[in-house]
Parts: structure tokens; sequence; C-alpha cells
């Protein structure tokens, strides 16, 4: 039944518009943690031409990349502020991924 409901969460989030959110805000949140492109790209393994292209919008980001981003900045003191304050890891992904799963105990 748990397996169930996280997919239920999986299925409300608008990956669409979480993605094209964060290809804006990219180049803010990167200069808020003084991080060039390159930077990003040899922190999470990510293709460096690839971002460049995402963030000039001549690409769409895939799912993949996203939680990739989320994740290294998520892992960061100023970069978790942000991803907080922009919306970028909604209650329905920390779920589905069990983020603080075990926080109350």
């Amino acid at each position: 039944m748990y397996e169930h409901a996280i997919i239920d969460d999986l299925n409300m989030l608008d990956r669409d518009a979480l993605m094209t959110k964060m290809t804006s805000e990219l180049p803010y949140i990167s200069g808020s943690m003084g991080l060039t492109t390159t930077g990003i790209c040899i922190r999470t393994g990510l293709d460096e031409e690839r971002l460049s292209l995402i963030v000039s919008g001549k690409r769409k980001m895939k799912w993949s990349e996203y939680m990739s981003l989320l994740f290294f900045f998520w892992n960061d003191k100023k970069g978790r502020g942000i991803i907080a304050e922009k919306g970028f890891f909604p209650e329905e992904l920390k779920r589905a991924m069990a983020i603080n799963r075990n926080e109350h105990e």
C-alpha cells in the first residue's frame, strides 16, 4: 500500500513546471552559491555543454538532470535555503524519496 502512495505522490508532481522553473533560476542559484556552470558540472557529473544549452533555453532539462541538480543544491546550506524558498523540493517528492523519514524519531 505504501508503494501506491509513493506513486500517487509522484504522479501529483508537475515535473515540467519544476524543470522549467529550475532552468530559469539556475543562473540565480549558481550565482548565489558562487558557482559557474563548469563548477556545477564537475560536482554533479552533468555534461557542461548540455547544461549550458539548458540554461540558454536551447535544450529542455531532463528529470534525471533536475534530480542531480536538486540533490547537489540540497546538500549545501545556502543551496538548501534557495531550493526550499523556490519550492523545488515539494513535499510529494520528499515523501517519495523518503527525505526526513526518521526526523520525527
